[in-house]
């Protein structure tokens, strides 16, 4: 079955749309959940771990600063002097609040008060952290374990007198098997939490079936091993009392040794739990949201699309019948007044009935108008956009139409008068034909006369051709002779540059040896009596110097007045070859001319022949024209009779121009 309603179809696929996103949001939002929370649950354990761990370093800098300040007491200094336990004990009264014990010996390490940690911290004077601090003047701070009471968080400080000296020191602690501890880290991370003593669970906030608090267990032997006893960190997910939990255990350790355990876990079976149930509320609004949608999609798509548009198709389907209403001048209406896309197409579809019902008429006249004859009347009807092109067609008929007629009206006066000049021709050119007969014949004789001569005149410009080619020929043989000439010449006179080099190194030469004969003389005039000989032939030397220089001087002149010639011969020698190649080039122009002479002396020559024969022609056809004539003019005459039936015809036409 075929939807044929828009609106329906519009509101059925939307509705799918919309099933398929909250399928799609159902299944992306559970399966995201179940990811999320394998994803989160073992980070949010390690997160929880690790602020357990920093909660007990945070406990330790509370203890250690809680003993600086017992340690700063005068009061308590000045108790332990005097060794009076009680006037010790009224002095660390102020100073109970904040610590869960406060332990004082003396400095042999033996204890001296100890308040609000029970009967272990007055039996316990060998405190890890209260010997340090004697050890240690600047303080400890680490963990303190008791077998049989418990760990403690400890911050130790030694206690001086007015002249520096360590009189004993003191220790506070919080005490890890209180629960506050613990709980306080579930409030923050929302996980499990547990401190272990050893291997022992020491505080916790893992309920057990009866609603107790599970101290006093143990854990597993894993753990112990990967904690305990390798200090490793361990995380994994496990079976703890009957529930999954994502879990991450952490040595506490105390002097390089792990003295117990921290343990932070995030039960999947609670948390999947209420992961569950808000997946289950989300999906539940998702439904509702989308059921909503979808009823709120069909009330639209009634009232917004399916009723405007029954309308819109109505009004459409009386325009598909030809139902115009062109004797009507009410005008149609939809009667959609919405402000959306439906009503604006509603707006449009009128206005474009409004037009095309104009349109119409227009049409119409316009062809009433031609079917009585009136070639006269354009359109001037203001159509629009591609309907101007039929505006265009209809004004075009009508001017094309009026003018084939008038041009057949004024053709058909010209062809009664046409006809008779025809006759009259027809007989004068039956005449003509026999004197063009013998005139063609003399014409004839005159022809081949004139086309001997031309064949002649062929041979002769042949003859010249040759004899042209013949003389271009040597022409050019001269013109690469002299082009070697000027070769030469060039060669010449780069050989006389060349020498004229050569010439101005030996003049250079003969300068440096005047110079050297010069400082030679020098020398031996410093020599005296000993470089008379070496002077006379440093004047040798120089003469002959001198005559070379003089002689370099000539034959340089000598040189350049070679070289002024061979340059003149040169330009002398390309002269002569220009002027050859101008010959060559007027021999090859007149060679061309010549050839084309002859060959225009041929051309005429079949040319003249082919006159002779078409003249021939031509004689024969004046004979069939002049019997053709007579035909024309009966033929003529006929031509007038039908031509006075065509103008009867055209004036049952109304034309422009008066036509």
């Amino acid at each position: 079955m075929k939807l044929k309603s828009l609106g329906l179809k519009i509101s059925i696929s939307v509705t799918v749309v919309i099933l398929a996103l909250v399928l799609v949001t159902i299944n992306i939002v559970t399966v995201a959940s179940d990811l999320m929370l394998s994803q989160l649950a073992p980070v949010g354990s390690k997160g929880a771990n690790t602020t357990l761990v920093y909660e007990i370093q945070e406990l330790q800098n509370e203890a250690y600063i809680h003993a600086q300040k017992i340690a700063a007491s005068a009061q308590v200094a000045d108790a332990i002097t005097r060794g009076d336990a009680d006037g010790l004990e009224r002095a660390l009264a102020p100073f109970r609040d904040g610590v869960d014990s406060i332990t004082v010996c003396d400095r042999d390490g033996n204890a001296l008060v100890a308040l609000n940690g029970g009967e272990h911290a007055v039996n316990s004077p060998n405190q890890t952290s209260l010997l340090a601090a004697l050890g240690a003047p600047e303080g400890v701070r680490t963990i303190d374990k008791e077998d049989g009471y418990g760990i403690f968080t400890a911050g130790s400080v030694a206690i001086r007198d007015n002249g520096e000296s360590i009189i004993g020191a003191v220790s506070c602690g919080h005490d890890l098997s209180l629960s506050k501890y613990v709980d306080d880290i579930k409030q923050k991370s929302g996980c499990e939490a547990t401190i272990f003593d050893g291997d022992t669970r020491l505080s916790t906030t893992l309920i057990n079936e009866n609603g107790d608090r599970v101290i006093g267990t143990k854990a597993g032997e894993a753990v112990i091993d990967a904690v305990l006893r390798r200090q490793n960190t361990y995380q994994a997910n496990i079976q703890l009392f009957g529930s999954e939990y994502a879990v991450c255990y952490s040595p506490l350790v105390a002097d390089g040794k792990a003295v117990g355990m921290l343990f932070a876990g995030m039960s999947l079976d609670t948390v999947l739990g209420e992961q569950r149930e808000m997946t289950v509320q989300l999906i539940a609004v998702s439904v509702a949201a989308g059921v909503a949608g979808i009823l709120l999609i069909f009330a639209l798509s009634i009232f917004l699309i399916n009723k405007p548009l029954k309308k819109i198709d109505a009004f459409a389907n009386k325009i598909k019948n030809g139902d115009m209403g062109l004797s009507d001048s009410t005008p149609s209406t939809i009667n959609v007044r919405t402000a959306d896309e439906v009503g604006k197409l509603a707006r449009t579809l009128e206005q474009a009935y409004a037009q095309l019902k104009g349109y119409i008429g227009e049409i119409r006249e316009r062809m009433e108008s031609l079917a009585s004859g009136d070639l006269t009347a354009e359109s001037a009807y203001n159509f629009k956009g591609d309907f101007t092109l039929i505006k265009d067609s209809i004004n075009g008929i009508v001017r094309n139409l009026s003018r084939t007629m008038t041009e057949i009206d004024n053709s058909s006066l010209q062809v009664a008068g046409g006809a008779k000049q025809v006759a009259d021709g027809s007989r004068a050119l039956a005449d003509g034909s026999t004197q063009q007969a013998a005139t063609v014949k003399q014409l004839s004789s005159a022809v081949s006369d004139l086309s001997k001569k031309t064949k002649d005149n062929a041979r002769q410009a042949f003859r010249a051709a040759t004899l042209a080619d013949t003389i271009k020929n040597n022409a050019e043989k001269g013109s690469h002779q002299m082009d070697e000439m000027m070769n030469a010449v060039e060669e010449i006179t780069q050989a006389s540059r060349n020498i004229g080099n050569v010439i101005k190194v030996i003049d250079d030469i003969a300068f440096q040896t005047n110079i050297l004969a010069l400082n030679a003389a020098v020398e031996a005039a410093r020599a005296g009596q000993h470089g008379k000989g070496f002077a006379v032939v440093a004047e040798e030397v120089r003469s002959l110097a001198a005559k070379s220089a003089e002689a370099a001087k000539e034959t340089g002149s000598l040189i350049t007045n070679s070289i002024e010639k061979a340059n003149l011969g040169a330009q002398i020698a390309g002269e002569t070859s220009a002027s050859l190649a101008e010959i060559v080039a007027g021999i090859n122009e007149s060679n061309l001319i010549v050839g084309e002479i002859a060959k225009s002396s041929e051309e005429q020559a079949s040319e003249i022949t082919n006159i002779n024969s078409g003249i021939e022609q031509v004689s024969q056809i004046i004979q069939q024209n002049s019997a053709t004539a007579e035909e024309s003019a009966a033929a003529s005459e006929e031509m007038k009779g039908l031509s006075d039936v065509l103008q009867g015809s055209i004036s049952q036409f109304k034309l422009k121009n008066g036509g």
